[in-house]
């Protein structure tokens, strides 16, 4: 039986914010928010990824104060909602020849599954693998067990991403004596919080646009057959606007006010843009920035579905958008205009059940910016309450932090810990997605940072497009970002 006092926290890693809440799951299946807390993390995280530890931490310490200050209750653990650039999908294939023909056990399935996660990589970790589907012989099936087979091959989706991401997260945490339950993928998250299973089995897309990602997940017939993540997203238009010298909270008010990620041909010109300092700015020229890089992102996310193996006639519940960076006017008439797809949906809530203690849930989460912790909060089922204020202090600051949560043997709800690449020889084929042609054009300026501990990637640096955006809108080749790139030409380094 539940204990009154006890209660999940999860915390969402956003590039603009983090998010942490507190919540307990009620008798009905709604969730029952407790407490929250948000703040600002533009400074230590870009891209998903963590770049200032100092910082990070500091954070998590006054988030994880502030919570217990509205509990009176300590906290001792939390799931950590992870993304980011450079995560991405990638095929493999197991295949074992049996002896003899026999019946397939579970033991066998397991083997399989271990040898794919054996594989040799190079400083990756896999976050999660699903399993595709087991061929028997001639037979392809989702469950082998009990079929008789003389060979068993098995066929996987692994979420590949660099070992740092993982590392960080834990070091930050331990730091902040906040021990990590498990690092599920915060889109795959949102995305089973919002998606409906029948959207999930007839095919669809998955968008989830925010200030410095846009990350792209694919079902079909009920399993993710695809996912990426795009550097690029609502921040990159903000930069891009403020890069004819208009400051960064200006370009962000004029991007939400003014901005669309699609002109309609015909329509009236307008007069310039009055800017705080006198200036004037031509809304031709403002609208150029918008678009280009708003085409720019859709048709990354159309490339990522090419990438997939699907078309628009097997992803039949077509293109479904959430996220800050949804929120740009003509949104719905650039996916159109460059996917090709018929039914885009843009969600703004969730099909999760939840409420704030006195408050509902669009009085406390109207603008949708607690939906993926609460997602979070609905894949969790460890108890994360250290107990009450003053009662059991995890550790001073003098004193060594707490062990992590694989250390104290907390279960791992989520598939365990991600697994490391290690270097074992294994009977799998690994089967990479297509990379992309790189086609590079001049880009809108946009600022870019890798975290500190890797190496930048040294790569060509093309001239500034702020006043050659009509060459894409005019057709040039636009730059497909591939699923591992930290960096790409002609954009600014800070």
């Amino acid at each position: 039986m539940q204990k009154e006092e006890n209660f999940i926290v999860a915390i969402e890693l956003g590039s603009s914010k983090i998010t942490a809440i507190a919540g307990r799951k009620q008798p009905d299946g709604a969730i029952l928010v407790l407490a929250t807390v948000q703040e600002t993390s533009d400074s230590f995280i870009r891209k998903g990824r963590i770049n200032n530890f100092n910082k990070m931490t500091t954070s998590l310490k006054n988030m994880k104060s502030k919570l217990e200050e509205k509990l009176k209750m300590t906290i001792s653990a939390a799931y950590v909602g992870i993304g980011g650039m450079g995560m991405h999908t990638v095929k493999n294939t197991v295949t074992q020849q049996l002896r003899e023909k026999m019946l397939i056990t579970a033991d066998m399935v397991k083997n399989v599954k271990d040898l794919n996660i054996s594989r040799p990589g190079n400083d990756k970790v896999i976050l999660e693998d699903i399993p595709q589907d087991y061929k028997l012989g001639t037979q392809t099936v989702l469950d082998p067990v009990g079929i008789a087979s003389e060979s068993i091959e098995g066929r996987f989706l692994n979420i590949i991403a660099s070992s740092s991401i993982t590392k960080d997260v834990e070091s930050c945490f331990t730091k902040a004596g906040i021990n990590v339950v498990s690092t599920p993928i915060t889109v795959l998250s949102l995305a089973d919080a919002i998606l409906a299973e029948p959207e999930k089995r007839s095919g669809c897309v998955f968008v989830d646009m925010g200030a410095e990602t846009t990350s792209v997940a694919i079902y079909k017939n009920n399993l993710l057959r695809h996912f990426a993540v795009i550097p690029l997203g609502g921040g990159s238009i903000t930069r891009d606007i403020a890069s004819v010298q208009i400051d960064e909270a200006e370009a962000e008010e004029l991007k939400c006010k003014l901005g669309s990620a699609f002109i309609p041909e015909g329509e009236d010109s307008h007069s310039p843009i009055r800017l705080r300092d006198g200036r004037e700015l031509s809304h031709e020229e403002f609208d150029g920035l918008v678009t280009a890089r708003a085409e720019e992102i859709v048709l990354n996310i159309k490339n990522q579905i090419k990438l997939s193996g699907y078309d628009k006639s097997q992803l039949i519940a077509g293109i479904i958008v959430t996220g800050g960076g949804a929120m740009l006017r003509n949104l719905d008439k650039a996916y159109a205009e460059f996917t090709g797809f018929d039914k885009v949906r843009f969600v703004k809530s969730l099909k999760l059940q939840y409420r704030l203690e006195g408050k509902g849930a669009t009085a406390f989460n109207g603008d949708g910016s607690f939906d993926a912790a609460i997602a979070l909060i609905d894949k969790g089922d460890i108890n994360c309450c250290g107990g009450k204020i003053g009662e059991n202090k995890l550790f001073t600051e003098d004193e060594e932090a707490q062990p992590n949560a694989a250390q104290q043997g907390i279960a791992q709800p989520f598939g365990g810990t991600p697994q490391t690449i290690g270097q074992t020889e294994t009977q799998s084929t690994e089967q990479p997605v297509e990379q992309p042609v790189e086609q590079p054009v001049e880009q809108p300026a946009e600022e870019n940072t890798t975290p500190a501990q890797e190496e930048k990637p040294k790569t060509p640096k093309g001239p500034s497009k702020l006043n050659k955006f009509w060459n894409r809108i005019k057709g040039a080749a636009t730059r497909i970002v591939s699923e591992e790139e930290d960096h790409f030409p002609g954009t600014k380094e800070d």
